[in-house]
């Protein structure tokens, strides 16, 4: 009779050495400890012969009006329709009437982004310098 040896059969392994995964999580402990002091911000500090300026604080403005932009481009301001045209004459104006005016711009979602843009350079043009942006769907 023929004996038959274990050595030559094939057999799946299914374990998974442990080892050379430890081996990775130590090194890379070792390396991020020994980086992490390296990453800190360092503050050096040094003797200022004058005061530092603080940031100018814009104060709120005293009054808001809302420019309305809806899909077809048309134009409300603060409720009263105004042609696209007429829109810059009419920034100008108030900015030079009431100083420190703050406009709301509420643009309808489906503009495109250059629209915005335009709209913010009338008002810069205008002299108006406090805005905000906000976007809105159709007005019931």
């Amino acid at each position: 009779m023929k004996r038959h040896s274990n050595r030559h059969q094939l057999r799946l392994i299914s374990e998974i050495s442990l080892t050379p995964l430890l081996d990775l999580v130590l090194v890379l402990l070792f390396v991020f400890l020994l980086a992490a002091p390296l990453l800190k911000s360092t503050s050096v500090t040094a003797v200022a012969a004058a005061p530092v300026p603080q940031p100018a604080v814009t104060p709120p403005p005293a009054q808001t009006m809302t420019l309305l932009v809806n899909k077809d481009l048309s134009v409300t301001l603060n409720g009263a329709m105004l042609a696209r045209a007429d829109l810059p004459a009419s920034l100008k104006q108030l900015a030079q009437q009431r100083p420190g005016l703050g406009i709301e711009v509420r643009m309808h979602h489906e503009l495109p982004v250059q629209n915005l843009v335009e709209t913010m350079r009338m008002l810069e043009a205008a002299g108006i310098q406090k805005t905000a942006v906000t976007t809105h769907a159709e007005e019931p």
